[in-house]
């Protein structure tokens, strides 16, 4: 049985991080947080997250093309 196990490691990542998520927004809500705060704060942390590599890729792709 040859076949690379990467796109299930793939997938339980995803759905760790999904359940961890999950545990975090129950925690926020339970302590009373606003959904409407909450769902800036995910915003602003997945902006900060991903500007890194949107300026790598977008930079590779420049370079790529000249």
């Amino acid at each position: 049985m040859k076949g690379s196990k990467k796109p299930y490691l793939v997938v339980i990542l995803i759905e760790a991080i999904y359940a961890a998520m999950f545990l975090l927004s129950k925690a926020a809500f339970d302590h009373g947080m606003n959904n409407f705060i909450f769902v800036f704060y995910r915003q602003t942390a997945a902006t900060i997250f991903l500007i890194p590599f949107a300026f790598f890729f977008e930079w590779y792709a420049h370079v790529q093309h000249n």
